[in-house]
């Protein structure tokens, strides 16, 4: 993948574990705890060799928007859509590609009155 940092899932989870024994808080811990069953879950499908379609909305639902279409651009860091794009193997250029094209079926929807 290209310009992309990838993410050590391993290492991730691991101290996102350790923050929630370290937290007090029991609104933060159950956030944290949310955050490393999101990764969790990112992890087993980046290991696997074939995604299957259930895999990319799995992947897909973990981001802010539940795809990745609607998540911001690469200037912006974001573990959320990185993992998710690493999971799904998105390379930058794939993935202004795809932001485009949400943009233009926008515009299309807008421009034939049908906003859905």
């Amino acid at each position: 993948m290209a310009a992309v940092d990838l993410i050590d899932f391993d290492q991730a989870i691991l101290e996102i574990k350790e923050a929630i024994s370290e937290e007090e808080d029991e609104k933060e811990q159950r956030r944290l705890q949310r955050l490393a069953t999101k990764l969790e879950s990112l992890r087993e499908i980046d290991r696997k060799l074939r995604k299957t379609k259930t895999d990319v909305k799995k992947a897909m639902s973990i981001t802010c928007y539940k795809n990745i279409g609607y998540c911001c651009g690469l200037a912006k860091g974001c573990i959320m859509r990185d993992s998710c794009r690493q999971a799904l193997g998105i390379d930058d250029e794939t993935y202004i590609k795809v932001k485009e094209k949400v943009i233009w079926d926008i515009m299309g929807m807008l421009q034939e009155g049908n906003p859905k």
